[in-house]
């Protein structure tokens, strides 16, 4: 199957002796397979995978790997890019070697595998410099240095989990340090297109990495001056191609939102929070939806919500902060649990407590997201669109009203206290009851 994916054909008695007979069409000595999903490849186990990728080393030739490489890379087969790393070797000389230790290591550094990446790296450095393609050879120098900076910044997120700080604030700044480096090694990498790009983000993280440390240890003062200087930083830019434009305008976007968040940290507004959240969140609805910005933005509305008194705001907010809530879980559960329904299974057992601890939130956030995922289900078989549900969500929990705690008759008492609309109120039964019904399905099993 790789070998027709890499070469659009495979040898006639190879695939007469496969599993994939069936699929083939043949000539005289070739075949090719009339498949469309290859998706099955990356479901299989480990050793059935390096096993193929070893035979089909054996099978092309030396000037094929790059592509084969490339082909791994596009198929999101990581073990295959491990395979090939460990079967051909460093030392292959002239312009070949170079192109294949450079296609490992852009692949290895893709899969951060930082070691092996810049093992690579800089043997392909290496023989570009001897070949007299200096540009090429200062780009690859240039990538070690960010994939140095990379693995430091793994290595330090350990430390900081076994509380070795002053360790750890050495390996941020020396990574900052290779960011500001590689920024002249890329500078120097003439002729090389997507050198420029990478020029500009290097600027960004050599300022990024400062800021982020200094934010998670406190020092917001310090962290507003490192985010300023990296948002900054795409101003005074110009030159770019879109598709690299693209990659500095989210990573700028990101440092601005963090700017905002702790400008309203060390301000106390509340319009600076939601400022930052709505930052935060415009960046989940671009598709950058990970720890840093779905936390930003739950702790932007947060802070937000701890300094208002109109309902009319804090209803605007809530349903800002629920969706971020939503975000932020779902990142977190699908890191830890695999998927929504593996996280009921423990939520089922009852004790709340300890799975919100183990979350690193607390029991009412916890139930506020579950509600959330039934009713933005429910809601969408209505008709309705995610904004309603979110609406309607915020309007229930910003009431202490919550489905998992309380039944339908008492939170509709609790309504008509509040509301006079009959209409309105029988339309949030009939959704409270839906939701109610589905509730007790997924979790009273």
């Amino acid at each position: 199957m790789i070998i027709h994916l890499l070469k659009g054909s495979v040898p006639k008695d190879l695939v007469l002796n496969s599993a994939f007979r069936d699929f083939a069409k043949c000539n005289e000595s070739y075949c090719s397979l009339d498949m469309d999903d290859y998706s099955f490849i990356r479901e299989l186990d480990e050793i059935s995978i390096k096993d193929g990728v070893a035979k089909v080393l054996n099978f092309i030739g030396l000037d094929e790997v790059p592509a084969l490489v490339q082909l791994f890379m596009d198929m999101d087969l990581e073990p295959g890019v491990y395979v090939v790393d460990e079967k051909v070797g460093i030392n292959i000389k002239g312009e070949l070697g170079a192109r294949i230790n450079e296609s490992l290591g852009i692949a290895l550094y893709s899969v951060a595998a930082y070691d092996n990446a810049i093992t690579r790296l800089s043997a392909a450095a290496a023989i570009y410099e001897g070949l007299g393609n200096v540009g090429r050879a200062r780009f690859m120098e240039a990538m070690s240095k960010i994939a140095r900076a990379e693995d430091l910044r793994v290595k330090a997120s350990r430390l900081h989990e076994e509380g070795k700080h002053d360790d750890e604030k050495s390996m941020i700044e020396e990574a900052s340090r290779l960011y500001a480096s590689s920024v002249i090694s890329f500078r120097e990498a003439v002729g090389i297109n997507e050198a420029k790009a990478n020029e500009v983000l290097s600027m960004m993280d050599s300022s990024e990495v400062l800021a982020n440390y200094y934010f998670t240890h406190g020092d917001v003062a310090r962290a507003l001056q490192y985010y300023d200087a990296c948002r900054s930083v795409p101003s005074n830019v110009g030159g770019l191609g879109e598709g690299y434009w693209e990659a500095v305008k989210i990573k700028g976007d990101l440092c601005g939102a963090f700017y905002y968040l702790c400008k309203a940290i060390e301000e106390g507004d509340w319009k600076v929070y939601e400022e930052a959240g709505d930052k935060f969140l415009d960046l989940i609805n671009e598709g950058l939806i990970d720890e840093l910005t779905t936390e930003g933005a739950v702790i932007a509305y947060r802070g937000a919500l701890d300094g208002i008194n109109e309902i009319n705001d804090a209803l605007r907010i809530y349903s800002k902060y629920v969706k971020a809530v939503s975000r932020y879980f779902d990142n977190v559960i699908r890191d830890r649990y695999g998927g929504f329904d593996a996280f009921i299974e423990e939520f089922r057992r009852g004790n709340y407590e300890e799975l919100a601890k183990v979350l690193n939130t607390d029991v009412n956030t916890l139930k506020l997201y579950i509600v959330g995922k039934v009713m933005m289900d429910v809601v969408k078989e209505e008709g309705l669109g995610e904004d309603e549900a979110l609406e309607i969500l915020a309007y229930l929990a910003g009431l202490g009203l919550n489905p998992l705690d309380m039944s339908i008759d008492d939170m509709i008492d609790e309504l008509r206290g509040l509301v006079t609309d009959e209409n309105f109120i029988e339309e949030i039964r009939k959704l409270l009851l839906r939701v109610k019904e589905r509730l007790d399905g997924l979790i009273i099993k």
